[in-house]
């Protein structure tokens, strides 16, 4: 971590000392960017307008990422409708409510290589520095026919800034805010004759609302060649480096007097010292090579990847705890997880004009092979180690593979201007094998079938209406493997673990009326069949099982305009509705004191899924003054969403206000922003069993979200 912190901080230093001799203030009035006539690079098929793409996509620019004081991928999407933000031990996202405990929530691409990693297939969002970003792209319906089945559960798709023709475009920032929290950037992009270039280097440092330090350095190199306008192959290096500390969830009476702490009292009548973070450590390692061609009727995509992901875990919660016992397999560990992934896609396709009717298939393949290891030790107890702890190494440490291929046919017909019709299909052969040093061992193979079908109208060449319906499939992570082979347990046996299969319907409606008005509208349907839920005994957890089908269901709108030139909008909004059908899970069911409470297997369909809001909308409004001058505020709800499985406990819903200032002329940017500018305090609650204490309150695990955040920052591009 220092060596690459040294080396990001001399190259900003030296393009700071560049920069600094170059500045001028001359002002270029600048064409208003408008959503709709953005264009999606994600398709197979060549690129189109964001209002002609029959999907459900929105599009962040890297001017607005800059305005939001973003400082993760997390905090960027989190207002998008649709996107629900899940605050625990580290920051997650789920689409329309589809995301399952301890796996990913959805597929993140940057430039075409997925960051999903681990046993889990999580993302480290913090280690992708949001300076880099050109766009994000964010599918909330399944991207499974072109992406893979990773893709059920949504994508944000990210791409990052490349060097274009004409001056070398450089740039460097800086930030400093609340919480200790320093951000910097630089970087440089240009083209030279035929070869385009880039080179991006980044550091955060951060104390964290909550204590929870954090350091991230990132250092990023692309050199592309262009036979011409039209082709071009590109090399992409990169390496992100996150340290970071991570708190387990708190009781009522912790967060009501140490919200902000890591170390704090066992409990409000047991004075000793209870420490509970998790320290790690992640390096992230990628290698690139991609090809593009886009000719007047043949067109071909390729790219070959190949990463690495270095993760050290740090478990410490007995730290400080003096009646710990360090002979326990419940003591503090540590776990070294080490993936290699290899990936490689083509896929590629022909415009036929036949009269006034085009026709344009796509075909393509894609391979994937990652390799996943994990070593468990106690570094902090006497040696040699007990009898439990050599057991638990024997669980934990494992070696597992995943191996995965897919074939898929796009297609896409076009009936004059104004009716088109989509049609795909693919198939997806996945191969696990997982082996713990129990030794026990898990091989599985299994292989489906997913399709889509999408008619559009255009009635001008600025609206689209269009109705989809599309069945995918998405996989078990390695986790839910690894816990159906540590325990098991006769309802969740390693081979009777399937995939979940999602059903989705859309109709949307999308409308370019000029810079005053911008509108996206989505309704959805979608059912979930063998979703996941945590499996229990009649005493302990279990792992995960699938427990029965779910139903989701809601309406989605972005409007966005510039009504004069001294005033602009902006709202998202999203009704959700998620609900369990035809599902069973082991809960507790109250009795009529805590101690008569018992754990029983109970029909829990038409009860709510936890953790899915109602109801979320932003609403934003900018005020251009000053000629160089912008106030931008944001006004955020979130609505109420239920704790537990049986809908007896529920978190109200609550409201944040953002606000920025900031000053522009041509190369050099000023700022000031407050997010949650009157520090609403609020924590994200978890008990999907229902559990109670002893004298009747919740037994939930508390997670505060951040209050206030202020922050200054300065931009200079050259």
């Amino acid at each position: 971590m220092k060596g690459l912190k040294l080396y990001v901080f001399v190259i900003i230093l030296m393009m700071a000392s560049f920069i600094s001799t170059r500045v001028g203030w001359a002002h270029e009035e600048k064409e208003e960017v408008i959503k709709l006539q953005e264009i999606v690079v994600s398709a197979p098929s060549p690129e189109k307008k964001l209002v002609e793409v029959p999907q459900s996509i929105s599009i962040i620019t890297s001017d607005e990422i800059e305005e939001m004081g973003a400082k993760n991928i997390v905090e960027v999407v989190e207002n998008i409708a649709g996107v629900i933000k899940e605050s625990s031990t580290r920051n997650e996202v789920t689409f329309r409510g589809n995301r399952s405990s301890q796996s990913a929530g959805v597929l993140v691409l940057v430039d075409g290589v997925a960051v999903n990693s681990g046993i889990g297939n999580y993302v480290q969002y913090d280690a992708i520095p949001v300076s880099s970003i050109e766009r994000i792209e964010v599918l909330r319906s399944s991207g499974t026919i072109v992406f893979g089945p990773d893709a059920a559960r949504g994508v944000i798709n990210i791409i990052t800034k490349k060097g274009a023709k004409g001056t070398p475009q450089m740039e460097l920032g800086a930030s400093f805010g609340s919480w200790n929290t320093c951000d910097t950037f630089a970087g440089i992009a240009g083209q030279v004759n035929d070869f385009d270039y880039g080179l991006r280097v980044s550091l955060l440092d951060t104390d964290g609302y909550k204590d929870n330090d954090k350091q991230r350095s990132s250092a990023s190199f692309s050199l592309g060649y262009n036979f011409s306008d039209n082709t071009r192959m590109g090399l992409n290096l990169s390496q992100r480096e996150t340290d970071y500390i991570t708190i387990y969830g708190k009781s009522k009476w912790q967060v009501e007097n140490y919200r902000r702490n890591s170390i704090y009292p066992k409990s409000e009548t047991d004075p000793n010292t209870l420490i509970h973070p998790r320290e790690e450590n992640d390096v992230n390692t990628v290698t690139s090579l991609d090809f593009r061609h886009e000719g007047k009727d043949f067109f071909i995509n390729g790219l070959v990847s190949y990463d690495e992901t270095d993760h050290i875990y740090e478990r410490l919660e007995k730290k400080l705890d003096p009646t710990a016992s360090k002979t326990s397999s419940y003591y503090d560990y540590r776990e070294d997880r080490d993936q290699n992934r290899f990936f490689a896609r083509s896929s590629g396709g022909y415009h036929f004009n036949l009269n006034q009717t085009k026709y344009v298939p796509t075909f393509g393949i894609d391979y994937e092979k990652t390799g996943f290891d994990q070593i468990r030790t106690y570094p902090w107890s006497p040696q040699p180690l007990s009898k439990s702890q050599n057991s638990a190494i024997a669980k934990a440490t494992i070696d597992a593979e995943r191996k995965r291929w897919g074939l898929f046919w796009d297609n896409e017909l076009d009936f004059g201007k104004q009716w088109e019709i989509n049609l795909g299909g693919r198939v997806d052969d996945v191969e696990y094998d997982v082996e713990s040093q129990e030794p026990k061992k898990v091989e599985h193979n299994t292989t489906d079938y997913s399709w889509n079908i999408t008619p559009a109208f255009h009635p001008n060449p600025d609206s689209t209406l269009y109705a989809s319906a599309s069945g995918s499939y998405w996989y078990p992570v390695l986790q839910y493997y690894k816990y159906a082979m540590e325990y098991g347990d006769t309802q969740n046996r390693p081979k009777d673990l399937k995939d979940e299969e999602y059903i989705t319907y859309e109709l949307g409606y999308k409308q370019y009326y000029g810079s005053k008005l911008s509108l996206a509208f989505t309704g959805y349907y979608m059912k979930i069949k063998d979703k996941f839920l945590s499996l229990y005994d009649q005493k302990d957890w279990k792992g995960y099982s699938n427990v029965g089908e779910s139903e989701h269901k809601g309406l989605e709108i972005e409007a966005a305009g510039r009504i004069s030139p001294y005033f602009g909008y902006r709202f998202s909004g999203a009704y959700q509705h998620a609900e369990w059908d035809e599902a069973n899970f082991r809960t507790y069911v109250w009795g009529l004191t805590p101690a008569d409470d018992t754990r029983e297997n109970v029909d829990i369909s038409g009860k709510k899924i936890p953790q899915v809001p109602e109801f979320t909308s932003t609403l934003g409004l900018d005020f251009y003054f000053m000629k160089y001058c912008k106030l931008s505020a944001d006004v955020n709800h979130y609505g109420k969403r239920y704790v537990d499985v049986l809908n007896r406990y529920q978190m109200d819903d609550y409201d944040t206000v953002d606000a920025m200032i900031s000053y522009k002329r041509e190369n050099v940017k000023l700022w000031i922003l407050a997010n949650n500018i009157f520090d609403t305090e609020k924590e994200s609650m978890f008990n999907e069993t229902g559990k109670r204490n002893s004298d009747g309150t919740p037994s939930h695990l508390y997670y505060p979200l951040e209050g206030r955040y202020v922050e200054a920052g300065i931009t200079l591009t050259f």
